[in-house]
């Protein structure tokens, strides 16, 4: 008798769950929704493959024309990678909010002119963010975040942070500040310009 029970009450919430989740997408902005079965666009790459390497390679040809399309949105993935060319192309439009994800000490010590602060490691990222969030700017616009390239994961991390508030064009500068400084291009220091 109590497995029959178990059974059918495991039955119930697992239709709970389902009911949730069905309501949950049905809900979701559109770039956010999961898609059901048979809902999928053949590419001829896998997703990943697709998205690693290419879309750097792609805006550096375009964005030498300055047409200001060679980034468009990709609510698939929270960033792409942007190579140190791209970024002193849209650092040259001036119309472009780089962030830096460095540490706030780091950050006075040198960073992109024009950068603003926002320090993953530090316990106010959140709220920066959400001031960020607050600014109303078109959250399918270019948005630059670098740190210290290489294997400095920061940028990726406020990448993720932005993407969950709605931001869908993160371009992250793979090279970070090191390679800015070996182009001799801006650098300032001190605290938030």
């Amino acid at each position: 008798m109590n497995g029959r029970r178990f059974l059918a009450q495991a039955s119930g919430l697992v239709g709970i769950a389902i009911l949730c989740a069905v309501v949950s997408n049905a809900l979701a902005r559109p770039e956010r929704k999961l898609r059901w079965i048979g809902a999928y666009q053949e590419t001829g790459a896998p997703p990943a493959a697709a998205g690693a390497a290419s879309p750097a390679r792609s805006t550096s040809g375009a964005s030498a024309t300055g047409s200001g399309k060679a980034f468009p949105p990709h609510p698939d993935k929270p960033w792409i990678e942007v190579s140190g060319d791209d970024v002193a192309e849209l650092f040259a439009r001036k119309s472009v909010p780089i962030l830096d994800a460095r540490r706030t000490s780091v950050y006075r010590d040198g960073h992109i002119a024009g950068a603003r602060s926002f320090p993953v490691w530090e316990a106010d990222v959140d709220d920066r963010v959400k001031a960020f969030f607050a600014e109303g700017l078109n959250q399918s616009a270019p948005i630059v975040i670098y740190c210290s390239g290489g294997d400095c994961e920061d940028s990726h991390m406020l990448a993720q942070k932005l993407y969950f508030v709605g931001f869908d064009n993160v371009l992250v500068y793979k090279d970070g500040f090191p390679d800015w400084q070996k182009r001799g291009l801006p650098v300032r220091t001190g605290g938030e310009p």
